[in-house]
C-alpha cells in the first residue's frame, strides 16, 4: 500500500490544515444540526472527498451520528473499505447526464440498507450537466430525513448559483508549509526514514498545499532510495528538478548582465531537464527572491543552501527590477509554449533578459527630486548670475572688436551715444544717421555673442534729421520753420 492510501485520515482530528472546516463540523454533530446538504469545494488533492468519507463515517457510526467515530464497528469498516451499501460515491465527470441523476434520485426513496443514513458523495460536481442539476435542486432544498447529499468540486464558480444556496458550503484551503512539513516528517519517522529537512521542503514547496501529492512524491522518493537517506538531489531527480546550485549560478548571470555565462549554464541544465520546468523553476527563485527583499524573513519552504545564496543576491539589484525580470520572463514562459522551437525561444528570452536596464522606481525618482531641489535651485542661480554679469558700454565695444564685427563696431564708435547700459539693456541716442537694420542687426550679434536676449533702443535726435539733404532744403527754403519732433509712419 502506498503511503497516501496508508495515512489517508479516518477522523476529524486526522485532516491537516482544515481547523475550520473541523471545527464547523464537529459542532454540528455535538449540537445535532448536521446539514442535509454538504458542499466541498477547494484545490485538487486536499481532503475534499477525505472529508466526505469522514462524515459519511461519523454520521453511520454504530454509536453515531458522533464527531468520534469508533473505527471498529461493521459500518466503519465498511465505509473505510468503500464497500458501504448506502454510502454511494458518484463521479460527476462520468455520469453528467439527467439520466444518471434521476436514477440516483429514484433510490434516495428506498430506506438505508444497514446504516442510519444514505449518504451520496458526488465527486467533481461541477461536471453535470445543467438539467442534472436541474433535476437535483428540489432534492437538495428538500431531502428526506434519511438521505445526505455531500458535493465536491474543484471548480466551484461552474456550479449554479440555486444548487450553491441549497447547500452548507465550505472552501477547504490549501496546507500552509508549516502543517506540511510537520505532517511529511510525522509520517517519514512512523516509516523509519531517514531524511534531510531541506528534502521535505523542497517536496512541500512543489506540493502546492496538496497533501495526497505531497503524499505520492514522498511515496516516489521512498521507493527510489530505499533504505538510504532521504536527500535533496534524490528529489530533485525524481520529480526531474534542475539543481539548485545550477539555477542560482542562471540567476546571478542574469543579475550581472553577462549573456554568455548564462547561455552556457542554460545548454548545459537543458541537457538533462525540460525548458520549460527549467524556466519555471527560475521563476520561483525570483519569487523567492523578491519575498525575501519585501519581508527580509526566511522563506518556510527554502533550504539552507538557497536562503545563503538568496543573502548574497539581494543586494545586486533593486526591488523594481526583480519584478520586472519576473514579469519578462512569465510572458516569455508563456510564449515559449505557443512555439515548437522552445530552445532557441528560451535561449532568446534570456539573452533579453540580461540586457533588462535596472531603472529607478517611482518612488525614488520623486525622493531624488526632492533631494536635489535645492542644489538644482542654487545652480540655476549661479547660472543666471554668470550670465548676467555687468555689461558695460566699453565690455560691448571690446566683444565686437574681438569678434570682428568691423560695422558695428564703427557705427557704436562714432554714430551713437550712449544713455544707458546693463546686461540684456542697450539704450543709445543717435548722433548721425544710422542705417535701417542696424538695431535688428546689432540686437541679434548680441544674443548670439553673449547667450543673453538683448533690447536695444535708439533715441532719434532732431539734429540728426535736420541734416538729412531733404530736410535741410526745407528749412533753408523756410527760414522759420524747425523740427520739433520726430514720428514714425504708421
Amino acid at each position: 500500500m502506498n503511503i497516501a492510501a496508508k495515512y489517508r485520515p479516518n477522523t476529524f482530528e486526522e485532516l491537516v490544515g482544515q481547523d475550520v472546516l473541523v471545527h464547523v463540523l464537529r459542532n454540528s454533530f455535538i449540537l445535532n444540526k448536521i446539514p442535509q446538504s454538504i458542499l466541498l469545494a477547494g484545490s485538487s488533492g486536499i481532503g475534499k472527498t477525505t472529508t466526505a468519507r469522514i462524515i459519511a463515517l461519523c454520521l453511520n457510526c454504530s454509536s453515531g451520528p458522533t464527531p468520534y467515530p469508533c473505527k471498529v464497528c461493521n459500518n466503519c469498516i465498511a465505509i473505510k473499505d468503500s464497500r458501504h451499501p448506502d454510502v454511494l460515491e458518484i463521479d460527476a465527470a462520468s455520469r453528467t447526464s439527467v439520466e444518471d441523476v434521476k436514477a440516483i434520485l429514484e433510490s434516495t426513496c428506498y430506506l438505508p440498507i444497514s446504516a442510519k443514513f444514505k449518504v451520496y458523495i458526488i465527486d467533481e460536481a461541477h461536471m453535470l450537466s445543467n438539467s442534472a442539476f436541474n433535476a437535483l435542486l428540489k432534492t437538495l432544498e428538500e431531502p428526506l430525513s434519511n438521505v445526505k447529499f455531500i458535493l465536491a468540486t474543484t471548480e466551484v464558480r461552474k456550479i449554479p448559483g440555486t444548487v450553491i444556496s441549497r447547500c452548507q458550503r465550505f472552501n477547504l484551503e490549501k496546507v500552509q508549509a508549516n502543517n506540511m512539513m510537520e505532517h511529511l516528517s510525522n509520517i517519514a519517522k512512523k516509516e523509519n526514514l531517514s531524511f534531510e529537512i531541506d528534502a521535505l521542503k523542497l517536496i512541500t514547496r512543489n506540493s502546492e498545499g496538496s497533501v495526497r501529492n505531497a503524499l505520492l512524491m514522498l511515496n516516489q522518493v521512498t521507493l527510489y532510495s530505499g533504505k538510504n537517506n532521504i536527500s535533496i538531489s534524490t528529489v530533485e531527480n525524481i520529480l526531474c528538478l534542475t539543481d539548485r546550485k545550477t539555477l542560482f549560478d542562471l540567476v546571478e548571470s542574469l543579475l550581472e548582465s553577462d549573456p554568455a555565462r548564462t547561455l552556457i549554464i542554460f545548454k548545459n541544465a537543458s541537457k538533462s531537464a525540460n525548458i520549460i520546468s527549467i524556466l519555471e523553476e527560475l521563476l520561483q527563485i525570483i519569487q523567492l527572491l523578491c519575498c525575501f527583499l519585501v519581508t527580509g524573513l526566511k522563506e518556510e519552504t527554502a533550504t539552507e543552501y538557497e536562503m545563503a545564496r538568496i543573502t548574497k543576491l539581494d543586494k545586486k539589484k533593486t526591488l523594481s527590477f526583480m519584478l520586472r525580470l519576473w514579469q519578462a520572463l512569465f510572458k516569455g514562459i508563456q510564449n515559449i509554449k505557443m512555439f515548437s522551437c522552445s530552445d532557441l525561444f528560451a535561449e532568446m528570452i534570456l539573452i533579453n533578459l540580461c540586457y533588462l536596464a535596472d531603472l529607478p522606481s517611482p518612488t525614488q525618482v520623486i525622493n531624488s527630486v526632492l533631494t536635489n531641489k535645492g542644489s538644482y535651485q542654487d545652480s540655476q542661480i549661479l547660472y543666471n548670475r554668470e550670465r548676467e554679469e555687468d555689461y558695460n558700454f566699453n565690455k560691448i565695444l571690446t566683444l565686437l572688436d574681438k569678434n570682428k564685427e568691423i560695422f558695428l563696431y564703427n557705427q557704436l564708435c562714432s554714430s551713437v551715444e550712449l544713455i544707458s547700459c546693463s546686461a540684456g539693456h542697450l539704450k543709445l541716442k543717435a548722433k548721425a544717421l544710422l542705417h535701417k537694420n542696424f538695431v535688428a542687426t546689432l540686437t541679434q550679434c548680441l544674443n548670439s555673442l553673449t547667450q543673453l536676449e538683448w533690447c536695444v533702443t535708439i533715441d532719434d535726435c532732431i539734429e540728426v534729421f535736420e541734416n538729412i539733404p531733404a530736410v535741410k532744403k526745407v528749412l533753408d527754403v523756410f527760414k522759420s520753420a524747425k523740427v520739433e519732433d520726430i514720428k514714425n509712419k504708421e
